[in-house]
């Protein structure tokens, strides 16, 4: 019996391995097999539906940090509700994501940035021209924060001051970059494809609120965003978001250390999207890199240190505020494995009380029924 399986596997592969002949030397055999491929791709559907199921829903398109990751773009978090897909920070590698996730690209015109390091800002031409191929016929708005604030700007050898940029005057720059670009495209494919409007980026500064106050940011069909100020000192301003649609509440805190406005517009929220460093295994690299006199590294990982909440302080926030569901993103360091990621949530269960928490990944879905309690999650990757 033994011996006739054997015989029988061992038909089976030759089998195969004929048929791969076949195929590998019949070039119509190749690309009939190609375009099958490409039609079953093409045609398995996009996720459209989202926009209009009447629930608000929030996908993570980056949930890494500027320390390299290759299972995590950087910072992106897409809001999508009423029609309308609202983008929150576009870090490198972003836009891949949201390739993954079927989202209709033609559908965002709208970035919101929390502040302007370039782990959030990195990949925001790429979602300008990939929206527009994707069917955007109407200018990019990017709204963002203004000019560096509280300190004194360092000069370059030619006397450039740095941090004189704002959002406006970053987004003509990534305009200015992807001029030719555009240029290109449009000579090539022709205005009726790729509309010239639909090529603009428009740079928007957001008012500075007071200390705990909101300030409107996007308010169309039923999805309201407004920003409020967290601390990323020196970073300043840099803004949280919190996100109202169909009797839901989401709030996304930017990178910031624990602070209290963080709390407060959490407060009857369902979800709060929180970023994390975990100190103790930061300072575990920042030791291992001075003692391998590697200072530069070292002092950069340490200044990391005072301007990022960490798990467990991220934690204490949702359960002083009631938060039903904490998904932590912007995680640094890098959690490789399994155990990296157990180490990196020491005490979180325990400051969290009651409520969910997730460690949050790449393509994580978070829907939330309209006027219901209820909370979903999926992979949308």
């Amino acid at each position: 019996m033994r011996r006739l399986v054997v015989i029988g596997l061992a038909g089976l592969v030759a089998l195969v391995a004929v048929g791969f002949g076949i195929v590998w030397v019949s070039p119509s055999l190749q690309d009939g097999m190609m375009k099958r491929t490409a039609l079953g791709r093409i045609g398995s559907g996009d996720n459209s539906a989202l926009l209009t199921d009447n629930s608000l829903h929030v996908l993570l398109c980056g949930t890494g940090s500027p320390m390299p990751d290759p299972t995590r773009a950087n910072a992106c978090t897409a809001v999508i509700a009423g029609g309308h897909i609202v983008v929150i920070d576009t870090g490198p590698g972003s836009w891949s994501r949201i390739v993954a996730s079927k989202l209709p690209a033609g559908k965002i015109n709208t970035v919101l940035l929390t502040h302007l390091h370039s782990d959030h800002i990195g990949a925001l031409g790429e979602f300008a021209v990939q929206s527009w191929i994707g069917g955007r016929v109407v200018p990019l708005e990017v709204y963002g924060p203004g000019k560096l604030e509280g300190s004194v700007p360092p000069l370059n050898s030619e006397g450039h001051a740095y941090g004189s940029s704002g959002t406006v005057e970053v987004v003509k720059g990534f305009s200015e970059a992807f001029d030719s670009d555009s240029g290109y495209r449009i000579l090539h494919h022709g205005t009726d494809y790729l509309s010239p409007e639909g090529a603009r980026m428009i740079g928007h500064e957001i008012a500075r609120p007071a200390p705990n106050t909101l300030v409107s940011v996007f308010d169309k069909d039923g999805l309201k965003i407004s920003a409020f100020l967290v601390n990323h000192h020196p970073v300043e301003p840099a803004f949280g978001y919190r996100v109202e649609y169909g009797g839901r509440v989401v709030v996304i805190s930017g990178d910031t250390e624990k602070t209290e406005s963080v709390e407060l517009f959490s407060k009857g929220a369902d979800l709060l999207v929180h970023e994390a460093l975990n100190h103790e295994m930061s300072s575990i690299i920042f030791e291992a890199l001075t003692e391998t006199d590697n200072k530069r590294l070292a002092k950069m990982v340490h200044d990391t240190l005072d301007y990022h909440a960490s798990p467990v302080e991220a934690a204490e926030i949702a359960r002083e505020a009631g938060v039903p569901l904490l998904v932590l993103t912007h995680l640094v360091p890098p959690l490789p494995n399994a155990l990296a990621r157990h180490i990196f949530m020491r005490g979180v269960a325990e400051a969290r009380g009651e409520g969910d928490t997730i460690l949050g990944y790449d393509g994580l879905l978070v829907t939330l029924p309209a006027n219901s309690k209820e909370i979903e999650t999926s992979n949308l990757m």
